[in-house]
């Protein structure tokens, strides 16, 4: 026992402040994205396993952003926003796994905070709805970075069908059609062929791409 790594790792542990087995998770999580960050990234098993489970989870993925790994994420996260796209294109739902950030909220109803911001985001969704049928706003959403998948997936979840699902629908297509332009244009531009080219909006789509798929910092 005492000749294994993480017996040492936990003695050691025990001379520092806090929970032994806290930090030791968070110095391996953070182990683990710095070798994802620099080479599991352009693994091809890898990169299936992230595309199925719809990215990294909303503080993972916003780790990774404070680690510098913007190209990784471009790379990772327009494979998710190109499936979505296809999807939409042949008018599928946009179902799967989304973040369990929203589904842990909804299960702490004890924090007064969780139930408010729950009923807000109820109280938006059910105003975009409406709103979308006003061409006006219409527009204005669609030249917008549109909604994270999640908020995707409930706005799109009413039990009453009516025209504002097909708006959605629509513009949220838009939206993830021209961030995916964006993505590409970033990663074109790592090459060293491209670097000199004039730098625009695509250069920080990378955070918009993860705030599409892992939801807002």
């Amino acid at each position: 026992m005492r000749n294994t790594q993480e017996y040492k790792s936990l003695y050691d542990m025990c001379a520092r402040d806090g929970c032994v087995i806290c930090r030791l998770v968070l110095e391996n999580t953070s182990r683990y994205l710095e070798h994802w960050k620099y080479e599991l990234f352009t693994d091809v098993g890898v990169r299936q396993e992230l595309r199925r489970a719809r990215g990294f989870c909303h503080r993972h993925t916003w780790q990774l952003a404070r680690m510098g790994a913007s190209l990784q994420l471009a790379q990772a996260y327009r494979d998710i926003i190109s499936d979505t796209v296809e999807r939409l294109q042949q008018g599928e739902a946009v179902m799967g796994r989304f973040r369990r950030l929203k589904e842990t909220k909804r299960e702490q109803g004890s924090c007064p905070a969780c139930r408010s911001e729950v009923k807000a985001e109820e109280r938006y969704i059910h105003t975009l709805r409406r709103a979308l049928l006003e061409e006006e706003f219409y527009e204005r959403f669609s030249t917008s970075h549109g909604l994270c998948l999640e908020h995707f997936r409930q706005a799109s979840e009413a039990k009453v069908a009516g025209d504002w699902l097909a708006k959605l629908r629509a513009a949220q297509l838009l939206c993830l059609q021209r961030l995916d332009e964006q993505l590409g244009e970033l990663i074109r531009k790592h090459d060293y062929r491209f670097r000199d080219e004039p730098h625009g909006p695509e250069m920080v789509s990378w955070k918009y791409a993860a705030g599409i798929v892992a939801g807002e910092e």
